[in-house]
């Protein structure tokens, strides 16, 4: 397409017809015939994708079914997984989807995917856990507690065991946990708490960033003391 613009300003100025005069008489400036040669250029939109090495060949439950897609555009089913159940990770990541190797080689929504594998998030935790105020906790912030708690102004991350992996948000590199002064529960078995690497851990269930209900670990304070998580008040609930 260039070429045929460049052959139009050559007749314009007559250097193309042997009209040297005329040549002679009219100046083209550098920037006009470079706009006259520059090729023509589409921009298109590319998928991003992200490989994220620690992931690689990881497990993730699923919460409700999934379907199996050829591609990323998750336009070409390809197969099924059964809600309550497990993939493993390829370690790729686009937005909104994640390849996965089993039980299938393909793509999936990451809508339904939580980092507990296997089971459901709620698998073992009392039945009342949701409606029991005995089992309600809040995260203690600076407006109730006092400033000594500014440190929780920006929530808690919550972590897949006590001291490992960070839960993250969808397949995003944002962490994902309880946010400040977030309303969590606490099962309050020997099993939910745990002390390592010098701080005390505790498995609640929380309201993930997404709006998702997730189990995870969070820090409670130092090792022996329950720091960050108080009794909810009267009508939290």
């Amino acid at each position: 397409m260039h070429l045929n613009v460049m052959g139009a300003l050559l007749v314009s100025t007559g250097l193309a017809t042997g009209n040297v005069g005329l040549a002679k008489d009219l100046q083209v400036s550098p920037a006009a015939l470079l706009f006259a040669i520059a090729p023509l250029q589409i921009t298109q939109n590319v998928p991003t994708f992200i490989e994220r090495v620690s992931q690689i060949d990881t497990c993730r439950g699923t919460t409700s079914a999934l379907t199996i897609h050829k591609s990323s555009a998750l336009n070409d089913p390809i197969g099924n997984v059964p809600a309550n159940t497990s993939v493993r990770l390829t370690g790729i990541f686009g937005t909104g989807v994640v390849q996965i190797k089993t039980p299938l080689v393909g793509w999936v929504s990451t809508n339904a995917l939580v980092t507990t594998c296997g089971a459901p998030p709620t698998e073992g935790l009392p039945a009342d856990l949701d409606t029991n105020p005995r089992y309600c906790r809040r995260l203690r912030s600076v407006e109730v507690d006092g400033s000594a708690y500014a440190d929780l102004n920006t929530g808690l991350v919550a972590r897949n065991t006590p001291g490992g992996d960070f839960q993250y948000v969808g397949n995003s590199n944002q962490t994902d946990g309880p946010m400040k002064a977030a309303v969590v529960r606490f099962p309050e078995r020997a099993t939910d708490l745990e002390d390592a690497g010098g701080r005390r851990w505790i498995r609640i269930k929380y309201m993930g960033f997404q709006g998702t209900p997730r189990v995870g670990w969070v820090p409670n304070g130092p090792a022996g003391v329950n720091r960050n998580l108080a009794v909810c008040a009267s009508g939290q609930n």
